[in-house]
C-alpha cells in the first residue's frame, strides 16, 4: 500500500512537471555506497559499480550547479533592467556563492550595487552601496584584468559616484585600449575631457565616433551635434 502510494504520488509530480521523486534513485544509490563500505570484504566490482553510481550524481550536481549560475546571471541582467536592483542582488549573490571566483559575477555584482547607491535615498546607504560596487569591480578586474566591461563600470562609477574625472579617463582609456571601437567608452571618455576643458580631446573622441558609428545613426548624429557644439564654445571663447 505505502509502495502504491509512493508511485501515486511520482505520477501526479511527473504530471504536474515536478521531478523530485528522481532522487529516490540517488538516494538509494548513496544508501548503497554506505552499505558497500560498512562491510568488511568488498570486491573490486562492487566498489567499481558503487563509484560509478556516485559519479555520475556529481556529474550531474556540477551540471546543475553551473546551469543555475548561468540561469541567475541572466535573470539578474533582467531584474537590472526592470530596476528591480534588490532581486539582481540577490540571485548575483547567489551565483557568486556558486562561483566565488567568477570575475564575470563580480561585474554583475559592481553594477548592481551602483545602480543600488544610485537610487538610495539615505546618503550613508548610498556611499555604502558605493564603496561594495567599487570593491567588486576592484575584485573583477583583480581575476581577470583585461575585463573590459569591467574598466567600463569602474570608470563610471569614479566619475559619478567619487568625483574622480582623472581616475574615470584612465578606466575608459584602459577599455578603448582593448577595443578601439567601443562606442560607450568614447562617449565617456568625451564628456570627461569636455567636463575637465580639454576641449580638443572631447572634440578628438567625437570625431573618432563619426568614423565608427554607420551614417544617419541616432548616436553618430548626437556626436555630430557635440561637435558643433564644442566648435561653437570654443569661437565663442576665442
Amino acid at each position: 500500500m505505502h509502495c502504491k502510494g509512493m508511485i501515486l504520488t511520482c505520477a501526479v509530480l511527473v504530471l504536474a512537471g515536478i521531478s523530485g521523486c528522481g532522487y529516490l534513485d540517488e538516494r538509494r544509490d548513496i544508501r548503497r555506497a554506505r552499505d558497500v563500505l560498512g562491510k568488511e570484504e568488498r570486491g573490486v566490482e562492487e566498489l567499481a559499480e558503487v563509484r560509478g553510481r556516485l559519479k555520475r550524481i556529481i556529474d550531474l550536481k556540477v551540471a546543475a550547479v553551473n546551469q543555475l549560475e548561468d540561469i541567475d546571471r541572466a535573470l539578474g541582467r533582467q531584474y537590472l533592467i526592470a530596476g528591480s536592483y534588490n532581486l539582481a542582488r540577490e540571485v548575483l549573490e547567489e551565483a557568486e556563492y556558486l562561483k566565488p571566483y567568477s570575475a564575470f559575477i563580480k561585474k554583475d555584482l559592481g553594477e548592481c550595487y551602483y545602480f543600488l547607491g544610485a537610487s538610495a535615498l539615505n546618503r550613508e546607504e548610498r556611499d555604502r552601496y558605493f564603496e561594495r560596487s567599487q570593491a567588486y569591480y576592484i575584485h573583477a578586474l583583480e581575476i581577470r584584468p583585461d575585463l573590459t566591461e569591467a574598466h567600463y563600470g569602474l570608470g563610471l562609477l569614479l566619475y559619478f559616484a567619487f568625483n574622480d574625472v582623472e581616475g574615470a579617463i584612465e578606466e575608459m582609456k584602459l577599455v578603448l585600449e582593448q577595443d578601439a571601437r567601443h562606442v560607450d567608452a568614447h562617449f565617456a571618455l568625451a564628456r570627461f575631457y569636455y567636463e575637465t576643458g580639454a576641449y580638443s580631446k572631447a572634440l578628438g573622441e567625437y570625431l573618432e565616433l563619426t568614423r565608427i558609428l554607420p551614417k544617419n545613426s541616432p548616436r553618430r548624429i548626437k556626436a555630430e551635434e557635440n561637435i558643433m557644439r564644442i566648435n561653437r564654445e570654443l569661437e565663442n571663447s576665442g
